[in-house]
């Protein structure tokens, strides 16, 4: 992730709230739960009114299902929507903002289009990295109570067509019946069948995962680098909380690895290394890459050095 969006952080004085959350339904329980969490640990209540303002306001974009919001300095610093919703809800407060989960999340979607076939006409959704749609259109049968004919089925293939081809989208998701969908299929012409996954039912779930991270490349890519520095004793490649730190603080780090947010339960200067390494990154424009289980990093922090 390129953190110069999360500049603004840098300069203010904590104490922080920050919450991840799934914003696609309910909202209203999952946010009295994190509140209720957050007023447990003792959080600052202005804070907590400001998120809770931000959040019971905020209309939720099409396509979108995660929200992330960091509050402090007597302000909302942070408020983002994201693709990918988080896994059940993260609630913090500290003296430090917790931006990791923003660096996961923000991952960008690889781009697609959705066409949605129903009984009586057909839903159409273009889809850029960012999740948010860049096309959506609706086409009903011209009956009133008539399925789409075959010269309906046959502009909607053309218009599914034109939408992959407008974004590169390397997915065309069709969902909905069985039949519909095989009818959609054979109206597109031969050239996008390699793209095609058929789902049932609504979409939206099964389109997150299909559609996955669309950084995967690079993230390879950054792993890769990372093993050739180590092995050529170059000098930047680094790993370890102790010289990573050191690295963060000497403006030297270009990129920063972390195995997973596990790496929070260490602490680097009494503070959480989740979230002071993060923030050091944020600091010295450094780029952010979660690189899980693909290269060993001792104690699960790793940089490379700018040259």
């Amino acid at each position: 992730m390129h953190t110069a969006s999360l500049k603004n952080l840098v300069d203010v004085e904590g104490p922080f709230v920050s919450v991840y959350l799934d914003v696609g339904d309910h909202v209203d329980l999952r946010w009295r739960a994190m509140r209720d969490q957050l007023q447990a640990m003792g959080a600052d209540p202005y804070l907590v009114a400001l998120a809770h303002n931000a959040i019971v306001s905020g209309v939720t974009p099409r396509g979108l299902a995660g929200r992330g919001l960091i509050v402090g300095g007597g302000r909302v610093l942070v408020d983002q929507y994201v693709p990918v919703p988080p896994t059940g809800y993260t609630a913090r407060c500290g003296p430090l903002p917790y931006v990791l989960p923003l660096v996961d999340l923000s991952e960008p979607l690889l781009p697609h289009v959705v066409v949605q076939v129903g009984e009586h006409g057909v839903d159409l959704r273009g889809v850029d990295p960012t999740g948010r749609p860049v096309a959506v259109a609706t086409v009903g049968a011209r009956g009133p109570g008539r399925r789409l004919d075959a010269a309906e089925l046959a502009d909607v293939a053309q218009e599914a067509a034109t939408l992959v081809d407008r974004l590169g989208a390397p997915l065309l998701v069709l969902a909905g019946p069985l039949a519909g969908r095989r009818s959609l299929r054979v109206a597109l012409p031969n050239r996008y069948h390699h793209l095609v996954v058929e789902v049932e039912g609504p979409p939206d779930r099964a389109v997150l995962h299909l559609a996955g991270r669309a950084n995967q490349d690079a993230r390879r890519a950054v792993v890769e680098r990372f093993r050739d520095e180590s092995t050529r004793l170059t000098g930047r490649a680094v790993h370890g909380l102790v010289a990573v730190r050191q690295a963060l603080a000497e403006g030297r780090v270009d990129t920063l690895l972390l195995t997973d947010a596990l790496v929070g339960s260490q602490q680097v200067d009494d503070e959480r290394a989740d979230e002071v390494l993060p923030l050091r990154a944020v600091e010295c424009g450094a780029e952010i890459v979660i690189v899980g289980g693909a290269v060993r990093l001792h104690e699960d922090v790793g940089a490379l050095l700018r040259q």
